[in-house]
């Protein structure tokens, strides 16, 4: 006898032929609706960005169409989306895009519908990083304890750190290792150059 059971929660099948990669799904409360609801989004190599505000399904009922938040087709293959605080002066969450040869940031904002057609959502490009060479990955986060967040690309064998809010660094750097190293409080980051 098992004390759980898996079921179906919600589920939906995404395009035709589309191709997604590991880096392709994030879950985040990306509008900052304050609801604590968060949203599923995807990017597909085919360059469709969507957002699903999942509700559970009855047995037998198939994806809502209010679920659907967002549906906008970028000109660039989507390698990754993430969500943090990349927008310096705002504590908001933002969304971050990485294609092959740059990396959007975008706002996302919902406007409430006055007809049965519900809310309308859109996304507005804040700033975007062109990048020197083809993009793999990224990672991001709150390193050396800064206050927003600092992103990491990797092209390849080699990494580019790019400055998502206020922090420089002295060296060029080719490898980063962070952490509370020595019982200190915060995050230290330790730069190899």
């Amino acid at each position: 006898m098992s004390l759980f059971k898996a079921r179906d929660w919600w589920s939906t099948t995404l395009g035709e032929k589309e191709e997604f990669d590991q880096g392709c799904l994030c879950v985040a409360d990306v509008d900052n609706s304050g609801s604590g609801q968060d949203k599923i989004i995807v990017g597909s190599y085919m360059g469709y960005l969507r957002i699903f505000n999942p509700h559970p399904v009855k047995p037998g009922e198939g994806i809502q169409p209010e679920d659907l938040l967002l549906e906008v087709q970028l000109q660039e293959p989507i390698l990754q989306v993430e969500v943090g605080k990349f927008v310096s002066g705002t504590e908001g969450l933002h969304l971050a895009v990485l294609h092959c040869r740059k990396l959007c940031v975008y706002a996302v904002s919902g406007t409430l519908g006055n007809v049965e057609h519900g809310n309308q959502y859109q996304i507005k490009l804040m700033y975007e990083h062109n990048l020197q060479r083809t993009a793999c990955n990224m990672t991001y986060g709150p390193f050396g304890g800064v206050k927003g967040t600092l992103g990491n690309v990797e092209h390849g064998n080699q990494y580019q750190i790019k400055l998502m809010y206020e922090h420089n660094l002295q060296r060029t750097a080719c490898n980063m290792t962070y952490g509370p190293f020595g019982g200190v409080k915060g995050k230290v980051v330790n730069s190899h150059g």
